[in-house]
């Protein structure tokens, strides 16, 4: 059973890029396009630019990184217990599978470091010791893993302090930050030609309401967006930090948008959960997982990974949401290929086999 839990979404963590030109027959599929742009400026009152790129399918890496951000704020202070139990399965199954990993976790409120708040700080793992030259908060394959997972999970719930600013994203994007701090490089969190996946567990939205004034439930809890609270930010920050190749999916355990019967269940637990509308955003913008937070068993329902790397892409980054749809082809064909765009991210049904050329045609606003 939990191979199958885990086959279903690997080809949306594992795309890979690449450039050839290949004299072999081709199938040329135009995925049903968004309206046309009206002459002139683009979105906003802005142009637009052309990109005319290519990849070639090759065989992906079996590397995986992880950054798991919990939410510890206090609507989730009754899920502490069973956050871990929730998650055992996934993590036993993972460290079961053949897939090269590594995770870091973060929570998603600001934590002190040398006096100063800092948002996407990474928490070391309990009774973890790890190998010679990697830090305690980059927890890699190793015999007391589920004990470990556990005792971490639990730490970070009894440290919940009265926050009720939850910011997922935010935590996302510092913990991936290059600039000055280039902490990216020296948290040792992410390898180059390792995937990408970011797992949220949360039952509220970006900062509680996800800056939906009309979702307040009590007073002044509405908070407004701030740029890096925003799903487009950090898949351009993905961008800006890993390169365009980097195989990235944010993957959401959360409230799922219109489970009244999940909310009510969260609620009964005492304080007022909401959908996760952001989080939910996010995931379909990157292909990834979403999966409810009043299940059971976590890894039943967001299928992540797989115990094996399969030889075909599901998806390849694209450099924009693009303006107007996206002309595609493939060489040599693949029968009865369609596509579709989801944000930023160009989606094949069935997945693209390695060996084959994808050439694609669109416009990026400037």
């Amino acid at each position: 059973m939990r191979s199958l839990v885990f086959i279903c979404l690997v080809a949306m963590l594992f795309s890979v890029a690449g450039c050839n030109k290949s004299k072999f027959a081709s199938s040329t599929v135009t995925p049903t396009p968004a309206p046309p742009p009206a002459p002139g400026p683009g979105p906003g009152g802005q142009g637009t630019r052309n990109v005319d790129s290519s990849q070639v399918v090759s065989t992906p890496s079996n590397k995986l990184d992880i950054l798991l951000i919990v939410d510890d704020s206090n609507s989730m202070l009754a899920d502490n217990q069973k956050l871990a139990e929730r998650l055992a399965d996934f993590v036993n199954t993972l460290q079961s599978s053949s897939i090269d990993w590594q995770m870091c976790t973060t929570v998603t409120r600001a934590l002190t470091v040398n006096g100063s708040p800092a948002w996407g700080a990474s928490i070391y793992w309990s009774s973890y010791t790890p190998a010679s030259g990697i830090p305690g908060w980059v927890l890699r394959p190793t015999p007391n893993l589920s004990t470990i997972f556990t005792n971490t999970i639990n730490n970070i719930g009894a440290g919940w302090a009265g926050t009720d600013d939850e910011r997922g994203i935010k935590a996302a994007y510092w913990h991936m930050y290059n600039g000055d701090l280039n902490y990216s490089n020296h948290s040792k969190c992410y390898r180059a030609d390792a995937a990408l996946a970011a797992i949220i567990v949360s039952d509220e939205d970006v900062r509680s309401v996800g800056g939906d004034p009309s979702a307040q439930y009590y007073a002044n809890e509405y908070k407004a967006l701030e740029n890096d609270d925003l799903p487009a930010t950090l898949t351009q920050q993905v961008r800006d930090v890993f390169g365009m190749s980097k195989r990235f999916t944010f993957n959401s355990i959360i409230v799922k948008p219109g489970d009244s019967t999940c909310m009510t269940a969260q609620d009964s637990g005492g304080a007022k959960s909401h959908y996760g509308t952001k989080y939910n955003e996010l995931s379909n913008m990157t292909g990834g997982g979403v999966g409810s937070i009043c299940d059971s068993n976590y890894s039943t329902n967001l299928n992540l990974f797989a115990d094996m790397i399969q030889d075909s892409i599901s998806s390849i980054a694209l450099e924009c949401a693009p303006v107007g749809g996206v002309q595609v082809t493939v060489t040599p064909a693949v029968s009865g290929l369609t596509t579709s765009v989801q944000g930023s991210n160009l989606v094949f049904s069935p997945n693209v086999p390695v060996g084959r050329t994808v050439n694609m045609k669109y416009k990026c606003p400037l």
